[in-house]
This record gives structure tokens, C-alpha cells and sequence, in this order.
């Protein structure tokens, strides 16, 4: 006869669940420092020793993550487990201190980005507006040249003019506005009235001048930039020299000390940002400057020297 087991035996003879062991390491304390996360355990039979078991610098970390006395840190593709029996609220605290910390570094770098994309987005317009001023500052001054002559080749002015766009609208994202137009340029020079033309030219090259001396505010400048708004400024005013100097040569002038000595001056403050002209070539040219020989080589020859180094920048 097969006796039948009471309930209480078979309860009794069944397997008791068992506990899951931890994995990893086993730690009961931490320090963050020096941004670096050390994770102790303690060692020693009798006395007992903090001793780092694992250190990680925050800033790698990948990923943290805690569940009730388990703590799994990834970091450089490495994922670590660690374990407390002291307290299951061990790594809350770490938890929290290390993601704090994460998020911070990404705010930095976040705001680290959108510095140097500013900057860039600055040096690209910086030198877009310089370009642009100097080709209106070559077209304005070929005007000038022009009207000095003994028969004035209107025609030839009016090829000039025709370089110009009718306006100018510069709209930076980081800069001023610089708004200029030409048409009462092309206008006077149509009406074949020279003090009209003159003055209608000068009224350019003057406001395109005041845009990099007043127009740009040095409070917004970025000194870090290359160029930055100084650079540009000396960049400007060195190629008015030099345009005045030319047209100095065309009205007779025998020679200008003043002015060839402020673009020397100019010029070789451009040395420190790697803008190098040859300043004794450039005065030798000028200087030398022989009418018979054709001014617009004096002209594109000068010209040439500055934008060549310009193109450095």
C-alpha cells in the first residue's frame, strides 16, 4: 500500500529559492576628485582598509546605471558591475553625482561648438566685407585716376562705373550692415560733369572708410578671430594709403612723406597677423613710378602685392 505524504512534507522537501549572488566587485564606499571616480572596498582581516578597487575618469563614462545594491558602470566600451552590502542607497548619491557631472561637460561642449562656429561664421564675413570694400575701393579710385586725366575718357569711367552693382546690402549675422549705392555714381558720370562724378565717388570710398572705423563697435570684436575687427581696420586704411598714394602720382604730386610713411607703419603692423608686403618694393614702384611706361601696370603691379597677401589670410 503506497502511503500518501502530507501536505507539510512535501512543503517541507521542496528547494528553497536561492539568492542570486552579486556580480562584480564588492565596494562600501566612493570619492569623486579630480574628476576621476574611486570606488573602495574594505580589506584586512582584523583592521580594516579602504583600498581603491577602481578608478574612472568621470568623463568617460559612458553610461551608469544602478539597480537596489548592484551599480554597472560602461566606459570606453567596458561595462563593470559592482556591489554593496553596507547600504542599498550606496549609489543613489553616485548616481546622481556623476550624471550631474556628465550633463555639465555636455552644456561645455555645447557651448564650446557654438563659440567656434561663431567664429568661424565672424572671420567669414569679416573677410567677405574686406573683399568687397576693396574691390569698391579699386573701382572708386580708377574712377578718380580717370578724371584727372588731361581729356577724361568718359567712356572708359562708364566701364568703370558698370563694376560697380547698382547697390551694395550687406547683411552679416555677426556684423553691421553695410549698405552703399552707386548709382549717382553712374549717374554724374553720364551727365559728363567731373565735379559731380568726383564727389559722388569720394561719397563711397568716405562711407565705405567710416563702416570699419565706426560701423564696427570694438566691444563686439572677437579678439581670438583672424582677422578680427583692428586687422581689418589697419587692412582698410593700408589699402586707402596706398590707393591715395597712386592717385597722388596721377595729380602730380612729387611726393607724399606723410602718408608713405603712415602705410610703411601700417604695413608692418600687418607683419604680426602674417600679412607681409615687401614695404620697400612697394614705395620703389611708386616712387619710380614713370608715366610713360603705362599707369595701369604701376596700378595692378601695387594692387597685386597687397591682395596677394590677403588671400593668406
Amino acid at each position: 500500500m503506497k502511503l500518501r505524504k502530507n501536505k507539510s512534507e512535501d512543503a517541507t522537501n521542496q528547494e528553497k529559492p536561492k539568492k542570486k549572488k552579486p556580480k562584480g566587485l564588492e565596494v562600501g564606499k566612493f570619492e569623486i576628485a579630480d574628476n576621476k571616480l574611486k570606488l573602495y572596498a574594505a580589506k584586512g582581516f582584523f583592521k580594516k582598509k579602504w583600498v581603491a578597487v577602481r578608478e574612472i575618469p568621470v568623463l568617460e563614462i559612458e553610461h551608469i546605471e544602478k539597480l537596489d545594491n548592484q551599480l554597472t558602470i560602461k566606459s570606453k566600451g567596458t561595462t563593470d558591475s559592482f556591489y554593496t552590502k553596507q547600504k542599498t542607497d550606496l549609489f543613489s548619491g553616485l548616481v546622481e553625482q556623476v550624471n550631474a557631472i556628465l550633463e555639465a561637460q555636455q552644456i561645455d561642449q555645447q557651448k564650446e561648438l557654438e563659440a567656434k562656429e561663431k567664429i568661424t561664421l565672424r572671420r567669414s564675413e569679416l573677410l567677405g566685407v574686406i573683399n568687397a570694400s576693396i574691390n569698391i575701393v579699386d573701382l572708386s579710385f580708377d574712377v578718380l585716376i580717370g578724371l584727372q586725366e588731361k581729356r577724361i575718357n568718359w567712356q572708359k569711367l562708364e566701364a568703370f562705373s558698370n563694376g560697380f552693382n547698382e547697390k551694395l546690402n550687406f547683411t552679416g549675422q555677426t556684423l553691421p550692415p553695410l549698405n552703399l549705392d552707386y548709382s549717382k555714381i553712374a549717374s554724374a558720370i553720364k551727365t559728363r560733369v567731373p565735379r559731380d562724378a568726383s564727389d559722388e565717388t569720394f561719397s563711397i570710398l568716405k562711407a565705405t572708410y567710416e563702416y570699419f572705423f565706426n560701423g564696427l563697435n570694438p566691444d563686439q570684436d572677437m579678439k581670438d578671430t583672424a582677422p578680427n575687427f583692428n586687422t581689418a581696420k589697419t587692412l582698410i586704411s593700408a589699402y586707402f594709403l596706398l590707393n591715395d598714394l597712386l592717385l597722388g602720382k596721377f595729380v602730380g604730386e612729387k611726393e607724399n612723406k606723410r602718408e608713405a610713411d603712415e602705410l610703411q607703419d601700417e604695413l608692418q603692423s600687418l607683419a604680426e597677423v602674417n600679412f607681409e608686403v615687401d614695404v620697400e618694393e612697394l614705395k620703389q614702384s611708386i616712387d619710380e613710378f614713370n608715366p610713360a611706361e603705362g599707369k595701369q601696370t604701376l596700378i595692378d603691379d601695387s594692387r597685386a602685392m597687397f591682395k596677394e597677401q590677403l588671400m593668406q589670410l
